[in-house]
Order: structure tokens, then C-alpha cells, then sequence
């Protein structure tokens, strides 16, 4: 891939992701149709509606494990849209590493299933190699810099935390870098994005700061949930 291919690669997802960074944002009538059915039986419409309009409250109802096994046990993946699904596995996988963050569910959640929506043939997160990458950064600076980066710290924690054997493998084959090196590509992005005026201006500064800090933890986590994701690389 072209510098140019790649900056019009970029250019197109950053576009999306910033302007809707959090999937509970997104979620749709029948993730509510959802929770009344399985936690009030189907009735109580006023909950539905204050699920509805407090954003707080709703997220913490999501931190059922009710919710999360009903998720995991049964056709219920069928019944909410993507953006409900990731978000609430992505939370709990985070629960259990300790990384109590609720923006960081909401914004991984967001990540995965856009990334699902996107998928094109092939790797479903475009740009796979490093050293691309890296190349690009070279010749960007302000705006173009800041969403490359942020890009490229989505891409590389969803291929280490979500595929990690196609880099293994990779790096068997090919003499490729293996995980730990794409884990730091990613924290290092992170890192350096936090520091731009577009992190503040995007309300993303916490959220990429938690990224860099817990990079270890939140692949793990990614790692453990992604036994529950088959279908995303078939």
C-alpha cells in the first residue's frame, strides 16, 4: 500500500471514530427492547425510558452479569446490535483485569464493532505491518499525525489483543515482529496522541492515557474476550 493509499485509509476511519467514539452512543431500540425483556420480564416501559435518557444509570445495569451471561449463553447476540454486544464484553473482560474505566469499555466497544462493520476481505484492520506504519508517521505532522496515530493504536491493540497467533505466525514465517513489538507500537501511539490539542478537543485525552498506561492489561483482556468472538475471523 501506497503513502497516499495509506493517508486516505486513514483520513476515512479517523473521520468516523471521531466524531463517535463511544459505543453506547449508538446503541439502538432493540438493545432496550433487550434489557426490559431480560431484566423486567417486558414490562415497565417507564424503565426502558429511563435507560433510555440517563447514560450513567445504563451503564450500570450493563454491569449485570446477568446481562453478560444471558450475552454469552444464549442466541441472544441475534436479539442487540453490535455496538451493545462489544460493549458490554469489553467491559466485563476489563472488570476482571481490574480496569474499572467505563470510558475505555465504551471506546473499545466502539473500536471492535466499527471495525466489524468496516471489514473488507482480508485483515479487517487494514494497515497490518509496522513498518508501514511507522513510515507514514514520517512525513505527517498536527492534525494528520494525531489521527494516524490514534489509528494506528486502535489497529495494532485489536491485532495483538484480538489475533494474536496471525502475528505470531507472521513472525514464525516471515521474521515478522511478534506481539510485544506491535504492543508498543500501539502504547507509544497512544502516548504521543494523548499530547496533541486534538485529544483535548476530541474529549479523548483520558481515555488515550488509560490506553498507554495499561496497554498490558487491556490486550489481556482483549485476549480473554476474544475466545467469545469466533465469528470475526472466519
Amino acid at each position: 500500500m501506497s503513502g497516499n493509499e495509506m493517508r486516505n485509509v486513514v483520513e476515512l476511519r479517523m473521520s468516523f471514530l471521531l466524531d463517535h467514539c463511544r459505543a453506547s452512543e449508538r446503541f439502538e431500540v432493540r438493545d432496550f427492547e433487550y434489557l426490559r425483556n431480560l431484566l423486567a420480564g417486558g414490562e415497565a416501559g417507564g424503565f426502558l425510558m429511563e435507560l433510555v435518557d440517563d447514560r450513567d444509570e445504563l451503564l450500570i445495569v450493563l454491569d449485570s452479569r446477568q446481562v453478560f451471561e444471558d450475552l454469552i449463553e444464549s442466541n441472544s447476540l441475534l436479539e442487540v446490535s453490535v455496538w451493545f454486544y462489544f460493549y458490554v464484553l469489553v467491559r466485563h473482560s476489563l472488570l476482571r483485569s481490574g480496569l474499572d474505566d467505563y470510558d475505555l469499555a465504551d471506546y473499545l466497544g466502539f473500536v471492535l464493532a466499527s471495525s466489524l462493520k468496516r471489514k473488507r476481505s482480508g485483515f479487517p484492520w487494514g494497515v497490518s505491518y509496522g513498518v508501514d506504519f511507522l513510515s507514514l508517521l514520517d512525513g505527517l505532522r498536527g492534525e494528520e499525525r494525531f489521527r494516524a496515530l490514534v489509528e494506528g493504536g486502535n489497529q495494532f491493540l485489536m491485532m495483538v489483543g484480538i489475533f494474536p497467533e496471525f502475528v505470531e505466525r507472521r513472525s514464525v514465517r516471515r521474521g515478522a515482529p511478534g506481539v510485544r513489538f506491535y504492543e508498543g507500537v500501539a502504547r507509544d501511539s497512544y502516548r504521543e496522541a494523548r499530547r496533541f490539542p486534538q485529544a483535548e478537543s476530541y474529549g479523548l485525552r483520558p481515555v488515550l492515557g488509560v490506553l498507554a498506561s495499561e496497554m498490558r492489561e487491556t490486550r489481556r483482556s482483549l485476549r480473554r474476550m476474544s475466545d467469545s468472538l469466533l465469528f470475526l475471523a472466519s
